[in-house]
């Protein structure tokens, strides 16, 4: 007898799943931004500020910006060269009106379109079953559903990010030119949108090397190019234009890099060894974060790797360790919920067939859903509950009763 499939989904069937989970997610959000408190003297503030003015003045605004940034007594703030995402908030407050309100559906409107690309490249390389179960992983995801009713830019830069990051992958493996091209310029305007997405060409550099070597295939000098000169030309030529000259655009990046003035909360929040992002994930959705390191882990032992396992294996590592020169705080690496919500189901797929066999898919089907539970758990305490702006390792510590409240 043939064994009944439960997971078994066509086309239609798994986006008209994506679509509803979308939509519960969205409604359940869009009901949690009615008690929340926005904090108009950090970054939420900020983005408010430059959104408006640049809303109210056009492009002529970015000069004074800059001129007000480099002027200032406190380089902590958010930089300017994230004209991107300036000029994507200001536009859509400009159509919605001025408010932190508006700015966080911005927010919860990124974060749904970063789902739905999220399924399209899963689905694309790992099948429908595994694009609709890690997509209902990342839809109940703490950090990404914090994220997403925040007036911040975490959100709306993953969209571009997750692009950037397949569109690579594509690039290296089929070599068309309007592939090509199409990277190069969601690659520079994720750069645009946040500054620091420029230490993606180090994993790309990385992985070059990596598919040359593991893979067999061909390396080429453009492989290089393409994630070094040009995106750099792209972004500086319009930085200079934006910015009002080269030399703000220099200063503004020295700051950032060689801050004149120690930043305290940087310094007491946000420093600690490379494995704090680890323990934050843990703190967040443990479950998750077990799984995908035991998959990880597992995986290197195969004989037989395939590319974008082994891709979004080295993504997770790289963007970790090089995060770890700068500011620890887990909402910067935001993006890694893919691959490690992905390596979940991977890893439970192995799990469920070996021990349940004939009763395999109902196992996983449960034990998705137990994970969604309590990762629903987790942002409602920590998040709703608890209020916590900024998920730092020190408030996610307090709020799991790790250390004690002072």
């Amino acid at each position: 007898m043939e064994k009944k499939s439960y997971l078994k989904l066509t086309s239609k069937t798994s986006i008209l799943l994506l679509l509803l989970v979308v939509s519960v997610s969205f409604i359940l959000l869009s009901f949690s931004f009615k008690n929340i408190i926005f904090m108009a003297g950090a970054d939420e503030g900020y983005y408010l500020k430059y959104a408006t003015y640049i809303g109210k003045n056009g492009l002529r605004g970015f000069p004074a910006l800059f001129k007000d940034y480099l002027q200032a007594q406190e380089h902590w703030p958010p930089n300017p060269l994230r004209v991107g995402f300036i000029l994507l908030s200001s536009l859509w407050l400009k159509i919605f009106g001025y408010s932190f309100l508006n700015l966080a559906y911005l927010s919860l409107f990124s974060y749904s379109v970063f789902l739905c690309f999220s399924f399209y490249f899963v689905k694309k390389y790992f099948g429908e079953k595994n694009a609709v179960l890690a997509v209902i992983l990342l839809t109940f995801s703490p950090l990404n559903m914090a994220m997403a009713r925040r007036a911040l830019m975490n959100a709306a830069v993953n969209p571009f990010t997750l692009c950037s990051i397949w569109l690579f992958f594509e690039r290296l493996r089929e070599r068309k030119n309007y592939k090509t091209v199409l990277f190069i310029a969601v690659y520079s305007l994720t750069i645009l949108i946040r500054e620091d997405s420029v230490l993606l060409s180090v994993f790309f550099m990385l992985y070059i090397l990596i598919h040359g070597k593991v893979f067999k295939r061909p390396v080429k000098l453009t492989d290089f190019l393409i994630i070094t000169i040009f995106p750099s030309l792209i972004v500086g030529s319009l930085y200079t234009l934006i910015a009002g000259g080269f030399s703000n655009v220099i200063e503004t990046a020295r700051i950032i890099l060689l801050s004149r003035e120690p930043n305290h909360y940087a310094l007491i929040f946000g420093s600690g060894p490379w494995y704090r992002y680890l323990i934050d994930f843990m703190l967040l959705s443990p479950w998750v974060c077990i799984l995908a390191i035991a998959f990880a882990t597992a995986y290197f032992i195969k004989k037989e790797w395939r590319e974008e396992v082994v891709y979004l294996i080295i993504l997770s590592i790289s963007l970790i360790f090089l995060l770890d020169f700068f500011t620890k705080n887990v909402r910067y690496l935001s993006i890694l919920d893919l691959p490690l919500r992905l390596f979940a189901v991977l890893m439970l797929n192995e799990l469920t067939k070996r021990i349940f066999r004939d009763s395999s898919e109902i196992a996983l089907i449960i034990c998705v859903v137990l994970i969604v539970f309590f990762d629903f758990l987790s942002f409602l305490n920590l998040f709703i509950q608890q209020g916590i702006y900024d998920p730092v390792s020190y408030q996610l510590l307090q709020a799991r009763h790790v250390i004690p409240w002072r």
